[in-house]
């Protein structure tokens, strides 16, 4: 399984930096809503949505209600990140109390609202960064970041974690791996301000162990929700790693923080 999901990563990694830079914001938008579509269906069964009509409708409206946020972009965006920051707040609460919690939130409608919220944020958010001046670096200064907590939290946690972070949740995650991965986005920032070199020095690590704390609660929302329906993954487009939505789900909490967090930063 490592070794399957190591080949699947050294063959994503470059195919996605490749893509990223060559793309325009008409590409660059197909991209963001073909992933937004794929997320979208995998989020079905975490509702869960059963008849082929329920799923038809949901990810008609998930479509069309990103279209008329992109559409009313510079009126709605603001509004909708806000939202979106501190509902994650109350998201890492509710994961925090995992199963008690699931009386307040394990409904369907909740579960598809809150699909439909985080996932038009975060397509929102990624076309907000490209179209900032150097965004393209930006959104892989933004991947290095999720990357470096996944691979610090991974490393750590498997050499020296004893203390389980929510077990209920995911019983695999650490305290001490949590703590390496905010450390490698702390060096990962302070490498990347050489790079950037334009803003406040606090504010930027600050910002990247912020987006670090986020990535942690998206993939923990996302191993909640599973367990929640038991299921192991929530797709297999991917080999040795499930379905997009299991790849993108610290990014879906990270850009949001990201885009808000450099809109303050560059103005």
């Amino acid at each position: 399984m490592f070794k399957q999901r190591l080949l699947a990563t050294l063959c994503l990694v470059p195919l996605v930096l490749l893509s990223l830079y060559v793309a325009n914001i008409v590409f660059f938008k197909a991209i963001v809503i073909a992933l937004l579509l794929i997320c979208g269906y995998e989020w079905l069964q975490l509702i869960p949505l059963k008849t082929t009509v329920q799923k038809l409708i949901y990810l008609i409206a998930l479509l069309l209600f990103t279209q008329f946020i992109l559409y009313s972009q510079q009126a709605l965006q603001p509004v909708l990140i806000t939202i979106s920051l501190n509902l994650w707040v109350v998201l890492a609460v509710l994961i925090i109390f995992y199963p008690k919690s699931q009386k307040l939130w394990g409904y369907t409608i909740v579960l598809g609202l809150l699909g439909w919220l985080l996932l038009l944020t975060f397509a929102s958010s990624l076309i907000g960064i490209f179209q900032i001046i150097a965004g393209k670096k930006y959104l892989v200064y933004l991947l290095c970041l999720v990357w470096a907590t996944d691979i610090g939290a991974y490393m750590v946690g498997k050499q020296w974690g004893k203390h389980k972070l929510i077990p209920q949740v995911s019983p695999g995650k650490t305290l001490e791996g949590l703590t390496g991965g905010i450390i490698c986005s702390f060096f990962m920032a302070a490498i990347a301000y050489l790079y950037f070199p334009t803003h406040h020095l606090a504010s930027w690590l600050m910002l990247a162990m912020a987006v670090s704390v986020y990535a942690v609660i998206g993939d923990l929302l996302i191993s909640m929700l599973k367990r929640r329906v038991a299921i192991k993954d929530t797709g297999y487009l991917i080999p040795g790693h499930g379905g997009i939505l299991d790849r993108l789900d610290s990014l879906i909490a990270a850009s949001p923080l990201f885009y808000w967090g450099l809109s303050k930063l560059l103005n």
